[in-house]
């Protein structure tokens, strides 16, 4: 169970020789919401008249972010536009987004976090939303999709820690992507 959510990151993801590596990460926008949704191919192979093998793999993601605003420098970062001498944003045909790993944490009970990296995201451009003011204040808020994969040198698409922000892998989660430990530890 979490009670919150904030600190929303992103770090530019770059690819060499088949290899990811990240820039260090920056603040996206003030977190709303963050809604998961993966996809997952599934194959069954039935022998003697009974399923004998059945497989489950993940095969891509969803991730739907509500944010109390994106500044269009952020937003031009994300979606590979270009911002000229006076920080006019200009969006194209050509553009091309990168790829981004994109970290936030959500508070949990008894003075924890889950901390969470998606380590390969690439936004869409999202919808936009303007209205008139009218007798009451309405607030229209983004909403911005990236649909993320796995990282070719692994295989892997998240890290996922719950723990304290003294805990070693809490004190850097913002500061850098985080790399897997040697010892890896299968659940």
């Amino acid at each position: 169970m979490t009670l919150g959510l904030k600190d929303l990151y992103y770090a530019i993801c770059t690819e060499t020789d088949g290899v990811e590596s990240y820039d260090t990460p920056k603040k996206m926008a003030e977190a709303m919401t963050a809604d998961l949704s993966v996809k997952t191919a599934d194959g069954s192979l039935y022998a003697d008249d009974t399923l004998s093998e059945s497989v489950t793999e993940f095969a891509s993601g969803t991730l739907k972010l509500g944010v109390k605003d994106l500044t269009p420098e952020v937003l031009a970062e994300l979606l590979g536009q270009a911002v000229d001498k006076n920080k006019v944003v200009w969006a194209g045909k050509e553009d091309e987004p990168p790829y981004v790993a994109v970290g936030f944490r959500a508070k949990k009970t008894g003075g924890k976090y889950r901390y969470v990296w998606l380590l390969k995201a690439k936004f869409k451009v999202p919808s936009e939303k303007y209205e008139t003011k009218g007798e009451s204040i309405k607030f229209n808020t983004p909403d911005i999709e990236a649909d993320f994969t796995t990282r070719k040198k692994d295989g892997l698409w998240k890290a996922d820690f719950v723990g304290t922000e003294t805990d070693t892998a809490a004190t850097t989660w913002f500061t850098e992507v985080p790399e897997k430990a040697e010892a890896l530890q299968k659940a």
